[in-house]
């Protein structure tokens, strides 16, 4: 867990971050829709914004994700219910929104999900410490997080995208 030093540290990053981000965004045209798993991975390192929702008919809501190797992950951040994560975990359909491109996507828990912790925690820890926001680690990666890991694949749309 960083010190109040540390924290104090990174607060000028996160604040100018989070302050020109919209700008950034705004700034930047949809990218290419990933044909593969690598291009969607390659695509989640690069956006600043990332939104998921359960299904094609909810809310997006922002989220972060982070990549290990070609492989996508996600984690709740609030624990209340009903949750995108619990509607994931009825039916696996549903869309990101990385900046301004919307992909479609199935997300599950992984099946080698005790493995693949150690992994997914330093790669939440790499990317709240590239934001400035090491202090939100210990949330990141508390237990009641860590099983709420869910990866997100590249899928195909339903013949009835809204």
């Amino acid at each position: 867990m960083p010190s109040l030093l540390e924290t104090a540290l990174e607060l000028p990053r996160l604040l100018a971050g989070q302050a020109l981000r919209p700008i950034r965004i705004a700034m930047r045209g949809p990218a290419p829709r990933p044909k593969n798993q690598r291009e969607l991975a390659d695509l989640v390192d690069i956006s600043l914004k990332h939104q998921i929702r359960a299904g094609y008919t909810h809310r997006f809501i922002t989220l972060m994700f982070v990549t290990v190797g070609e492989r996508v992950f996600c984690r709740r951040y609030t624990y209340g219910e009903p949750s995108w994560h619990s509607v994931f975990r009825t039916d696996p359909a549903g869309q990101v929104k990385l900046d301004k491109t919307v992909v479609n996507i199935e997300a599950r828990v992984p099946r080698d999900l005790d493995e693949l912790v150690p992994d997914v925690d330093q790669a939440y820890a790499d990317a709240l410490k590239k934001r400035g926001a090491s202090y939100m680690l210990a949330g990141a990666t508390e237990p009641r997080a860590q099983e709420s890991t869910m990866e997100v694949r590249l899928a195909e749309p339903p013949a009835s995208t809204p």
